[in-house]
């Protein structure tokens, strides 16, 4: 039945299109043949009609001359039963009919409608009771005897014409049903091993490749069949080594999977996929260790209900897919620190195609111990740096005093007309200089060991304010002038106009562009060194350039890490500590930035670095007037020469004061900790205490407070020595930063005594002119007060400013008071709030 079907469908079409092919045929066939027998049979008919007129006219001449139209009227007669004649009528010449073999009468559109040719004429009429005819109009002696008029009957003609077609068709018929048996016959052979393959077919999908089909036809079908056969035969033996190969991968990636989840599972750091909707997909045991999770189902939430804002800034970050790996500290309950890692997760459709962002890995490790063993190191680092401030102190001091006494008493003494005498007094001069300068060197290793340590600890405070570019390049290059203008080198600057202000600690910054230009100057013998600005949207990008001898690719990786510089510093002598390009990126990072370099070896290099539009801080402090209470001191040199007590633990650098003030004239008395410093205060009452602040027993700010608690004590002047920043805030009435120059000690000791001492060097107050000054500095500094606003205050400082600065305690929380310190022939002195 179903193979019966499917012939009937078969058959169905192919005698479709068989009767549309037939019916075209036929019809085109009837068409053609049609129009040939009626043209061919109007060609005849008006043949025969023509020779019906000629006959009639050219025997009628003499019957027409005569008038004998009985005679005539038989003629005409004859001709009425010729084959298509539909009628015949002869006219006179005066076009009056004389005789016709019309029944019973002439019609009339023959009467009015005669025409008089002069040669045989042929029309097409159209007669009441006749219809369609062919008249023949023949003229006897060229009209002059008259006209013969013979009708054609046309209708004779479509009748023939409709006759033949019906035979055609009859014809077609048989033509047609002989042809859709033989079509039977052929679609039945055909669609049979049709079947049989399309159910071979449909078992080969269903992957039953045991089927077999039998057509042994050597025609195109047969050679399809065997084709399918050996397909079948081929892909049994693929599935089946398919199928093993598909059970032995399965088998490895359960293992894999087993593997995988075990080691996810005892990671020791948490983890964290998120998709690129912001759900959770995996995460360990770890990770809900660490934040409190465990027991929660986290799979498909979302993963700002579950982790902290920290979190989900990391996540929004990773989301822009821009293959960068972000990194984010994070404090949890129970005094935890954690470190997040996160990166995105990418897919590449094609080579030319964009990637597709699936989500973000986000890695968290418990960083509590090693944030934990990082403090130490960091309070380890700032502790002994501090500590060794002080015996730097006593270095940098006896060895000032020694070549002062040996310049005052010794080599005049030495003026020795022997070579040998002077080579030696020239030699000690060089090695005492070399001690005061690489005693320098030192303390700039220590303040930049300082200045890192604080940074990673975060105890360095950030000043934030409007800075200006334009003119902190201007300040950076005139600062290193002494550095690149003996070596002939050009310093240009690129900035684009109208560079906006930017938000930031102006003298971190500062220090930045004066590193980068003194990097470029240590390795550049000539050329140029170009300093560039370019605004963006959200960020500024400051360039630093130049033409040295470049920094090789290895090189590259490794300097922005600490105490690595470029080059190998075994067989060359290292340019600096190896510290200036970390802090520099740790300042960079802080402002929200990035630093890096590109450089070829022999070509130059250029160091670049971002700044965020609105970078952290804090503000500067407002600028507070400062007035100070008169005292009434004896002058050095008098038989009650002033009385100065020097509290510090270190014997040597109490030896060094001493020294310096017992050879201006003062009387010195040592203490070694706070507690003694108190009691000797009290006993002695001494016109001026210099005070450390980091001592045993009593620590120098528990002894400030424990003067200033004394009514008997707390008139006394208190100048802090110390090594740490933070002396300005120990209640002293002035402090000095290790280590110390004995000039600007004295010079402060001679203002806080008011004593008659005109300073040698320049004095400058940092503050509005209009601020009434301290009458002690009126008496140190007559006549040559400098004041200084704030913000100007790096600027006179790199114009080449040398000599004291005086800052109250209040601005000079705003200052970084360590850099100041460092700078060559510049002295601070803090003046109290009181």
């Amino acid at each position: 039945m179903t193979i019966k079907m499917r012939m009937s469908k078969i058959f169905q079409k192919t005698m479709l299109l068989n009767f549309i092919l037939f019916g075209v045929i036929s019809c085109s066939m009837s068409l053609m043949s049609a129009l040939t027998l009626y043209n061919h049979m109007v060609d005849e008919y008006i043949s025969k009609g023509k020779a019906i007129a000629g006959s009639i006219a050219s025997s009628s001449v003499e019957i027409l001359l005569n008038r004998d139209s009985s005679t005539l009227q038989a003629m005409i007669d004859q001709f009425r039963d010729s084959d298509g004649a539909a009628y015949v009528y002869v006219q006179d010449s005066n076009g009056d009919i004389i005789c016709h073999t019309f029944v019973p009468r002439v019609p009339a559109i023959l009467e009015t409608g005669n025409i008089h040719p002069e040669d045989t004429a042929i029309r097409q009429l159209e007669i009441p009771g006749f219809g369609s005819v062919i008249d023949i109009t023949k003229p006897i002696l060229a009209g002059m005897a008259g006209y013969v008029h013979v009708g054609m009957d046309k209708d004779i003609i479509n009748k023939y014409v409709w006759i033949a077609i019906a035979k055609l068709q009859v014809v077609m018929f048989f033509i047609f049903w002989g042809s859709v048996f033989i079509l039977y016959l052929m679609v039945k052979k055909i669609s049979e091993p049709l079947y049989d393959l399309t159910e071979y077919a449909k078992k080969l999908s269903a992957h039953d490749f045991t089927a077999d089909i039998e057509i042994s036809s050597n025609d195109e079908i047969g050679l399809l069949a065997g084709t399918m056969k050996n397909m079948a035969e081929e892909l049994t033996t693929l599935i089946a080594g398919l199928e093993r190969a598909v059970s032995n991968a399965t088998g490895e990636l359960q293992d894999t999977l087993t593997y995988m989840e075990v080691i996810i599972d005892n990671l020791a750091d948490g983890l964290l996929v998120v998709d690129a909707k912001g759900r959770i997909t995996l995460t360990n045991p770890a990770l809900s260790d660490l934040f409190g999770l465990s027991g929660q189902e986290l799979k498909g939430k979302d993963i700002k209900n579950f982790f902290s804002e920290e979190m989900n800034d990391l996540y929004r970050l990773v989301r822009s897919c821009e293959h960068e790996i972000y990194s984010s500290e994070i404090a949890l309950q129970g005094r935890r620190t954690v470190k997040a890692v996160a990166t995105p997760i990418h897919k590449w459709e094609s080579e030319d195609s964009f990637n597709i962002c699936l989500g973000a890995v986000i890695l968290v490790r418990d960083i509590t111990y090693e944030k934990e063993v990082d403090n130490l190191k960091t309070d380890f680092i700032s502790t002994v740096s501090h500590e060794l401030r002080t015996p730097m102190t006593s270095i940098l001091g006896f060895a000032k005093i020694i070549r002062k006494k040996l310049e005052k008493n010794v080599f005049p003494l030495c003026e020795a007309p022997d070579q040998k005498t002077r080579r030696a007094v020239d030699q000690v001069r060089d090695n005492i200089g070399i001690i005061v300068s690489e005693g320098q060197r030192l303390t700039d290793l220590i303040n930049d060991v300082l200045d890192i340590a604080k940074m990673e600890s975060g105890k360095i405070d950030w000043k934030k304010g409007p800075v200006e570019m334009g003119e902190l390049i201007a300040t950076s290059i005139q600062t290193t002038t002494p550095l690149w203008q003996p070596k002939g080198i050009e310093m240009a600057v690129d900035m684009e106009e109208g560079f906006p202000t930017i938000s930031g600690d102006r003298d971190r910054i500062l220090q930045v562009l004066v590193n980068l230009i003194s990097n470029a100057v240590k390795f550049t013998e000539s050329g140029t060194i170009t300093c560039t600005a370019r605004a963006h949207e959200n960020e500024v990008l400051i360039s630093v350039s130049d033409t040295g001898s470049g920094i090789s690719p290895e090189d590259q990786k490794k300097i922005f890490e600490r105490f690595k510089q470029a080059g190998d510093t075994l067989t060359g002598k290292p340019k600096g500590t190896g510290l200036g390009l970390p802090i520099c990126k740790q300042i960079v990072e802080h402002h929200m930035g990035r630093i890096w370099v590109d450089s070829k070896l022999g070509e130059g290099s250029s160091f670049h670095f971002t700044l965020a539009a609105d970078s952290p801080g804090e503000p500067a402090p407002a600028q507070v007037a400062v007035a100070r209470q008169d005292r009434s001191i004896s002058k050095p040199g008098s038989p009650d020469s002033p009385l100065i007590m020097v509290a510090d633990d270190d014997p040597a650098l109490n030896e060094f004061l001493s020294q310096v003030l017992e050879e201006e004239g003062y009387r010195v008395l040592t203490v070694l900790d706070g507690q003694e410093a108190v009691e000797t205060a009290k006993l002695r009452m001494p016109q001026l205490i210099t005070m450390d602040l980091k001592m045993p027993i009593m620590n120098g700010d528990q002894a400030i407070r424990a003067l200033r608690s004394d009514p008997s004590t707390r008139h006394i002047p208190v100048i802090v020595i110390s090594a740490l920043a933070e002396g300005q805030k120990a209640g002293g009435d002035a402090a000095l930063i290790k280590p110390i120059d004995e000039k600007r000690l004295v010079e402060t000791i001679h203002g806080l005594l008011q004593e008659d001492l005109i300073m040698s060097d320049p004095c400058m107050v940092l503050g509005q002119e209009e601020t009434n000054p301290v009458e002690s500095l009126l008496v140190i500094c007559p006549g040559k007060i400098n004041y200084c606003p704030p913000a100007e205050l790096w600027t006179r400082v790199s114009s080449g400013f040398k000599g004291t600065i005086f800052i109250t305690a209040e601005l000079s929380s705003g200052l970084d008071l360590n850099r100041l310190s460092q700078t060559p022939d510049v002295q601070i002195v803090i003046l109290p709030e009181n």
